[in-house]
């Protein structure tokens, strides 16, 4: 059973941010890829990864030694971070409409 983690320790950092924002605009992932994007190294990219999977926010599935991960939507709290986190983007970069940069 996940445990419930609070929303500072979720937003505490901002490599968690990153990565949810990450998620919330591409869809999934996998671990090296989001490690890129977020500008993080492998191992932080996971740990923060492993913290948000335990919140049940992330969801991770495995295809091989390929980890894949995306928000796990089912999750009421994760659909709220990613449609805050696209507002946000939407109303900070007018041009981030629909994905486009």
């Amino acid at each position: 059973m996940p445990q419930k983690a609070s929303l500072a320790n979720v937003l505490s950092s901002s490599g968690r941010i990153k990565i949810l924002t990450v998620l919330s605009n591409v869809g999934e992932l996998h671990l090296s890829e989001i490690a890129r994007k977020t500008d993080q190294s492998y191992s932080a990219t996971d740990r923060h990864l492993q913290e948000l999977s335990e919140a049940s926010i992330v969801e991770e599935h495995d295809y091989g030694r390929v980890r894949m991960f995306r928000l796990n939507l089912e999750n009421p709290r994760a659909k709220i971070l990613r449609q805050l986190i696209l507002e946000w983007d939407n109303s900070t970069n007018p041009r981030m409409i629909d994905g486009q940069v």
